[in-house]
């Protein structure tokens, strides 16, 4: 029915994905990508409910505790994921970084230059995820090279933080663990997993609309 695509930054979203989005569990980072691009970085008139200073360093995570084995591909990689930043990381009060953990998971690494901590919110926290703080010490040195001294910054993982069931929903909790801290509407995270078939429909109708309100401003 569609050959359209939404576009967002460097990705962009099929109907193919949106059809996936509302009846399987694929990809999961352009629709993690394309929700931020989309619906978070709207102007602020047409999202007047989004109130922190953020950025986002896209969902480019995926194999980096087994690709970077030296100084200079841990460089790369940072660097990648650093240039889509609009202005320096110290000018944020917090710079969004979904990570792709393990082989099938996704989470939200929160570096909160305010606070000056990283927060991590996993929809599966019964699961140890060791490339998480391997991650976050790596970050740590690439940070005091932008004139952000992160040694003595902790890591947490804060409560509360609604948990998945079982399925494939991970991908989906990390855009709402990123909405509701924009809103600052971080406390009680209102949401859980008998809310994710509605959730999932809200955004492929969102994006669909986008699309078509693209297509008309071409």
């Amino acid at each position: 029915m569609f050959n359209g695509s939404e576009e967002g930054f460097d990705n962009f979203l099929s109907f193919h994905d949106i059809r996936e989005l509302l009846f399987a569990r694929e990809s999961e980072s352009v629709v993690i990508d394309c929700y931020v691009n989309a619906y978070l970085f709207r102007p602020r008139e047409d999202n007047p409910d989004i109130f922190w200073n953020f950025g986002y360093l896209g969902a480019v995570l995926n194999g980096y505790v087994q690709s970077c084995r030296d100084d200079k591909s841990k460089k790369e990689h940072f660097e990648y994921a650093f240039r889509t930043l609009d202005r320096a990381p110290n000018e944020f009060d917090l710079i969004f970084s979904p990570m792709h953990v393990g082989t099938n998971h996704w989470a939200l690494l929160v570096i909160h230059i305010k606070e000056k901590e990283f927060q991590v919110y996993n929809s599966l926290r019964s699961k140890q995820r060791a490339d998480i703080p391997q991650y976050v010490e790596e970050l740590k040195r690439y940070l005091k090279g932008k004139h952000i001294d992160a040694d003595k910054w902790p890591l947490r993982y804060p409560d509360p933080c609604p948990q998945q069931g079982s399925g494939d929903d991970c991908g989906i909790f990390t855009c709402k663990y990123m909405e509701c801290l924009t809103r600052r509407d971080i406390q009680d995270l209102p949401f859980s997993q008998d809310d994710m078939p509605l959730v999932r429909a809200k955004m492929a109708i969102h994006f669909i609309k986008a699309y078509f309100n693209g297509q008309g401003r071409s």
